[in-house]
């Protein structure tokens, strides 16, 4: 596909908040076809706040990212985008880009795990060896028990909060597997946002035409006569 033709597809995509897939895309030969086809997707889209949320989210990670639009699908591996290495700087480009509030990145669960048996096993030498002391100053050994128990547990507590507030250079995990998940993230984050600027009402097949030609006409620059269900995108909107 040319860079016409993509760019007429995106925003299409964008317009509708649909999907259309390559090979769908390539099928659409007439000015005619991508109506029926926008037509058959706007029959099954899957919902217009995930849509617009998904739409808003492939944008961000577009432009932050330095990726075409298309190359990013619901399916799409967040951890394909985001190499290990630079992935905090890429998450911070990612939330200025979108503009909503979007989780932050994760410290990884392995790692999470093996500073708390830590901070556990550090916790528990120190209120052994404070039991150990008020047990060789006379105090009671019930007493210094329970002293050392209640060391221990919050010192444990202590240790567990520094790691996911000291340690931000750890947080490398993602909150989503795939562009997809992500986007239904920043929904249920931005929820209110998008509904402010959902459509209310199921457009008629004239809405859609006419919208289409909008964008066509916008997009390769020919008049509102030459885009006619049987034109060739090709052959007579010169669409490269």
């Amino acid at each position: 596909m040319g860079l016409d033709s993509v760019e007429l597809v995106l925003r299409t995509e964008d317009e509708f908040s649909i999907i259309l897939s390559d090979d769908e895309a390539a099928s659409a030969i007439t000015v005619g076809d991508l109506y029926n086809l926008v037509l058959s997707k706007l029959d099954v889209t899957p919902g217009c706040l995930t849509s617009k949320a998904f739409y808003a989210t492939r944008r961000a990670l577009a432009e932050s990212l330095g990726l075409p639009r298309r190359s990013i699908r619901p399916a799409t591996l967040l951890s394909t985008l985001l190499p290990d290495e630079a992935r905090r700087e890429q998450w911070q480009h990612i939330r200025d880009h979108l503009g909503l509030p979007i989780p932050s990145l994760r410290i990884p669960a392995a790692v999470k795990q093996n500073l708390y048996t830590r901070g556990f096993m550090m916790s528990g030498a120190i209120a052994a060896i404070l039991c150990v002391t008020v047990l060789a100053s006379g105090v009671l050994g019930v007493s210094a028990f329970f002293l050392s128990a209640v060391l221990w547990i919050a010192m444990t507590i202590a240790a567990c909060s520094m790691v996911d507030r000291l340690l931000p250079s750890l947080r490398t995990e993602l909150p989503a597997d795939t562009a997809g998940e992500l986007a239904r993230v920043v929904l249920s984050l931005n929820h209110d946002r998008f509904v402010e600027s959902v459509c209310s009402a199921k457009p008629t097949k004239e809405d859609v035409w006419q919208r289409l030609v909008d964008i066509i006409c916008d997009q390769l620059q020919v008049t509102r006569d030459e885009v006619v269900p049987n034109a060739r995108f090709v052959d007579d909107l010169d669409v490269s």
